[in-house]
């Protein structure tokens, strides 16, 4: 590796201090400081002096003396480079060594990224990058681009019944900017969300000045009686972290209130793709796009990695979320947005999702079937959609506790309580099963079933 000979380097000498100790000194303390690292070849003893506007030999007496101090390798006919020598102590806490991986990952928030159709991902980022034209590589559009809004549109009114034009669709990265820029949109001073939710949903309401309310779910989802707020964030296809439906009675009763008092309801259509029992349900927007904003992202169905997700905004809001999103990050990757839609074109996604809905079926089956047998007093709901399922502690029981036990031999689980604003006494555990393989299932069950048996 090669130092930039218009680099950094610059020679600024001390009083009674020669051109050639000015130099040295320079470059000793640049070593000695990490700045010139172990391996990093100099510039040649003439570049560096025409650099400096010093004469060769300056340059060469301050390299045969750093030689012969050990903090450069001379060689032949060649550039010196940086020797290994002890650094100054670093200001800097040494980091405390990251934890093992778990043997078992049950963690409900990740999909097998194993599943990415890595070949056929590449073939069309291939064939995009290849044929894009040159303003593709350009600073782009921060709605996104408009091929990729459009494959959105029809993929999205096809399999989620959502209503949107392109113009009304913002490609992000990821839910979490999606919130991001939601949350500067609103207007609002209150935002109710599930309780319990993702944590960081938490601290993105709260970062941003506005006051959390949190408001209890039950097996029909959000429980809509005595929401006051003026937006409300929501998981209606797959709750999370319970696992509940938005039922058609509250779907109707959180449509009402939103229409009564000019609220926003925030759709996080987070993984509707995987239901199991049935065709999922309509996206709330579909019903009601004049007072529903919906988030989608492939981070569950694709993989995390590719940081693509989109916003669905009324028309009139069109505008202003666009500004937000400039704001951010200017623009998404436009490359990996064109890849997107070829896949969305060919109809590699839906394939895609088809294949991972049966892997994961297979996965869950097997999986209840198994705690069945180990723990057949514990409830379990939310099966019916998604990676993840609630396993139910009695009451008087410490979830965080179990959590922690199996987390000691191996096995992340998190409990229900670490999601939730207000306690409550009804414990759980948050069992995903999106990266365990069908193979772990047996030992995984018999390894955090004798964890919970001691608490039971």
């Amino acid at each position: 590796m090669a130092i930039d000979e218009a680099s950094w380097l610059a020679l600024e000498r001390r009083p009674d201090e020669t051109l050639r100790a000015g130099l040295e000194r320079t470059l000793r303390d640049a070593i000695r400081a990490g700045a010139l690292r172990e391996g990093v070849r100099l510039p040649s003893s003439r570049a560096l002096a025409e650099r400096l506007g010093v004469s060769r030999g300056v340059v060469t007496d301050a390299y045969a003396q750093l030689e012969a101090q050990g903090f450069l390798v001379a060689r032949v006919r060649a550039a010196p480079v940086v020797a290994a020598v002890s650094r100054r102590p670093s200001a800097r806490r040494t980091p405390e060594p990251a934890a093992p991986p778990p043997r078992y990952d049950l963690i409900p928030v990740t999909p097998d990224v194993t599943l990415f159709p890595r070949a056929r991902w590449a073939r069309a980022g291939h064939q995009v990058a290849s044929r894009a034209p040159s303003a593709a590589l350009d600073y782009g559009e921060s709605r996104g681009e408009r091929v990729l809004r459009e494959a959105l549109a029809d993929h999205l009114g096809r399999t989620r019944g959502v209503i949107a034009e392109p113009e009304q669709i913002v490609v992000v990265q990821g839910t979490a900017q999606g919130i991001e820029i939601v949350l500067r949109l609103l207007g609002a001073r209150r935002v109710a969300v599930e309780d319990p939710s993702h944590r960081t949903q938490h601290e993105r309401i709260r970062e941003h000045g506005l006051e959390l309310v949190a408001r209890p779910v039950d097996a029909e989802g959000l429980v809509v009686d005595g929401l006051d707020a003026d937006a409300v964030l929501v998981t209606p296809a797959h709750q999370f972290p319970t696992g509940s439906v938005l039922s058609g009675r509250r779907r109707r009763e959180l449509l009402a209130w939103a229409r009564t008092r000019g609220a926003v309801i925030v759709e996080d259509d987070y993984d509707a793709e995987f239901r199991y029992d049935r065709e999922p349900v309509r996206a709330l927007q579909g019903v009601a796009p004049e007072n529903v904003i919906q988030l989608g992202t492939v981070s569950k169905t694709l993989v995390p990695a590719l940081r693509l997700g989109w916003v669905v905004v009324p028309d009139e809001r069109a505008d202003d979320a666009e500004r937000a999103k400039r704001l951010l990050d200017d623009f998404s990757p436009a490359l990996d947005q064109l890849t997107l839609a070829e896949f969305l074109r060919r109809g590699e996604y839906d394939r895609h999702v088809r294949r991972a809905r049966v892997v994961y079926r297979r996965r869950r089956d097997r999986l209840l079937a198994r705690l069945g047998e180990a723990l057949p007093e514990l409830p379990i709901e939310g099966v019916a959609a998604g990676v993840h399922f609630v396993v139910g502690l009695p009451d008087g029981v410490d979830d965080a506790a179990v959590s922690a036990e199996a987390r000691a031999v191996a096995v992340r689980v998190p409990a229900l309580s670490a999601y939730r604003i207000v306690p409550a006494r009804d414990g759980g555990l948050v069992v995903g099963y999106g990266r365990l393989h069908e193979d772990a299932v047996d030992p995984a069950v018999r390894a955090l079933a004798r964890v919970i048996r001691r608490h039971l």
